[in-house]
């Protein structure tokens, strides 16, 4: 009678087979691996398996002392090649269209039929780049988010130019993709360029510039853009190309000013105690509108009531920029007899409701009460000595010198009465 090994044996004679003649160098072409260390600790596992299917299957007289036969070596080397050279092949197909460079110079850009965009407002600042280079009025027939058509100038009996440049979105590639060019010219050359001499296009170029200089004046930017990109512009055009660069840098006014609110949250995080309000004006839209905002720092104020004389400075002064209006003040002086900012705020117009509400809040921040034993020096703005008066009752008001001979002088020299 058969041992129970030998019954084993025949009954996977047809599974021990394939793996008879497979080395260890066999199982890694295949892909298979295993994990194990040197080769006693290897067999060691194995002459304690129970399982005799396992110790007929890796059985190292199996594994490790046959080799594969050439044939089969033949074609596993083969196989290899084959996927090689298969991605080979893919790589030049990927590698076949040239993919746009985004730092290559102005007047080096050219579309080619094949060029790969990141997105069509990339293409066209190519194009406009290409045009005005080399004094092509180009115009846009088309130019939307899936497809874009450009020409060289308007159609018209006197324009036979046939230029024409057609792109649009590859959605597998997930790129915009010049597809048909005609890229012959029997215009002549333009130094007046119209539409295609946007103020975006102006403004990328000068963006650096305008980050750095921001007061740079238009003339100077006019003449230099005819030196250096060869194009004539206008005021107007370069006026709104520094604007859009300023937003582009600082951005929008409106995305500023919706975050008032979270300026003042994080003042009053980052400084207890202090003292900030914003005031908006809603219209009837339903939309709200930056009215005025204070700032008043409880260590200012602080600082004030410990170490300053007893005397402060109220006055305003013209916000100079794209959004205009009044910066109100308090300030005061020091042992030192320097400046000492108490308090600010930022409002539309110089006017008394603006100077009763500021003045109210300085009184409540600072605690001036009444104004009991405090002098106040200001202007003889009519608003703020109204303000003062209703506000701070028993506070000494007393005029600013400088301002009184301002006024003097100013009026002697209408009067024609100036040395």
């Amino acid at each position: 009678m058969a041992s129970s090994d030998d019954v084993f044996k025949e009954l996977f004679a047809s599974i021990y087979e394939p793996f008879s003649r497979l080395n260890e160098m066999d199982y890694e072409l295949h892909g298979i691996y295993m994990d194990h260390e040197p080769e006693h600790e290897f067999m060691t596992a194995l002459d304690k398996c129970r399982d005799v299917f396992l110790n007929v299957l890796v059985s190292d007289e199996n594994l490790r002392n046959s080799s594969m036969a050439d044939e089969i070596r033949a074609q596993v080397y083969h196989a290899n090649e084959w996927q090689s050279d298969e991605e080979g092949e893919q790589e030049a197909v990927k590698n076949k269209y040239r993919i746009h460079d985004a730092n290559t110079p102005w007047d080096k850009m050219e579309p080619k039929v094949g060029d790969m965009f990141e997105s069509p407002a990339q293409l066209k600042f190519c194009i406009q780049n290409y045009g005005v280079s080399n004094g092509y009025q180009i115009y846009f027939e088309k130019c939307d988010k899936t497809r874009l058509v450009a020409i060289c100038g308007k159609r018209t009996e006197m324009n036979d130019c046939p230029f024409r440049l057609y792109a649009g979105w590859m959605y597998n590639e997930k790129s915009f993709q010049v597809k048909n060019l005609v890229a012959e010219h029997r215009c002549s050359r333009k130094f007046k360029f119209g539409s295609l001499v946007s103020p975006e296009w102006i403004g990328r170029h000068y963006i650096t510039e305008i980050a750095n200089t921001p007061k740079m004046k238009l003339r100077d930017m006019i003449a230099d853009i005819k030196q250096r990109l060869r194009c004539v512009v206008s005021i107007g055009q370069v006026r709104r190309a520094k604007k859009w660069a300023t937003e582009l840098i600082e951005g929008k006014l409106t995305e500023h000013y919706a975050r008032v609110w979270d300026y003042a949250d994080e003042l009053l995080r980052s400084n207890p105690g202090s003292t900030c309000k914003v005031s908006v004006t809603v219209n009837p839209d339903g939309k709200n509108y930056f009215h005025r905002f204070y700032i008043g720092f409880k260590a200012l104020s602080d600082g004030w009531k410990l170490g300053c004389r007893r005397v402060i400075g109220l006055d305003g002064c013209f916000l100079k920029g794209q959004v205009k209006g009044e910066l109100l003040t308090a300030i005061g002086r020091d042992a030192n007899n320097q400046v000492y900012p108490i308090a600010w705020a930022v409002v539309d117009v110089e006017n008394k409701p603006n100077w009763t509400w500021f003045i109210e809040l300085l009184r409540d921040s600072v605690d001036f009460h009444d104004g009991r034993g405090l002098v106040v020096i200001s202007d003889q703005h009519k608003g703020l000595v109204e303000a003062v008066k209703d506000i701070l009752p028993n506070v000494e008001h007393r005029q600013c010198a400088r301002h009184e001979n301002a006024a003097v002088w100013e009026k002697y020299e209408v009067m024609g009465c100036s040395s």
